[in-house]
């Protein structure tokens, strides 16, 4: 009477050790699969909200900035060192000065973002009635995108002027996350007539 109960629990013995079924290993396979493309979905994603909120930050100073220079009738520039860190000056008694004001004060970025400026003609602005080349120091054939090299060290010039008026020259600025994980991320914060700015992602 005992031989059926000792067979059915050889039976299960050996279906106990028989492995993973195949269904078994192809569910495994999925997950797995799964996880690995979710992480390399959660890096780019990582830039991307790194370079985004760096490129919100220098957007919204930029308008600040745009008041500032309205309400005070002041000359300001936006420089950037190191392709890095940015920081906002003054043309104050003949020269440019940083702005020590909490929200235009220089800024580090982190080692992985990477920021870039093309500015245009600085004539578009001379309804200022500002004597561009008593305050900047250039000739004529000189206005617009500046290079670095034409310029004594002893005086940082900025890149991007933004005038009493509130107006800038049209402008180009990205802002890229160039880290080495995942595709490069941009982010675009520019004007066609000086007026208006916008900011948006480049891909």
């Amino acid at each position: 009477m005992m031989l059926p109960t000792n067979h059915a629990a050889n039976r299960r013995s050996r279906t106990s050790h028989q492995g993973f079924t195949l269904v078994e290993v192809m569910v495994t396979m999925a997950v797995i699969g799964m996880l690995a493309l979710t992480v390399s979905f959660v890096v780019p994603d990582k830039q991307d909200d790194e370079a985004a909120d760096n490129a919100r930050v220098l957007y919204e100073r930029i308008r600040y900035a745009r008041e500032y220079a309205l309400v005070r009738h002041a000359i300001l520039g936006l420089r950037i060192d190191d392709g890095n860190s940015y920081r906002f000056l003054q043309f104050t008694d003949g020269r440019w000065q940083d702005i020590t004001h909490r929200g235009l004060r220089r800024t580090d970025l982190s080692t992985d973002i990477e920021l870039t400026v093309e500015a245009g003609d600085l004539e578009l602005l001379q309804q200022d009635d500002t004597e561009l080349d008593e305050v900047f120091a250039v000739d004529r054939e000189d206005r617009g995108t500046r290079s670095d090299d034409d310029k004594p060290a002893s005086e940082p010039t900025p890149q991007l002027f933004i005038f009493g008026s509130g107006d800038l020259p049209p402008f180009e600025l990205f802002v890229r996350h160039v880290g080495l994980l995942g595709e490069p991320v941009s982010w675009r914060i520019a004007s066609t007539d000086g007026v208006d700015i916008v900011l948006e992602r480049e891909n």
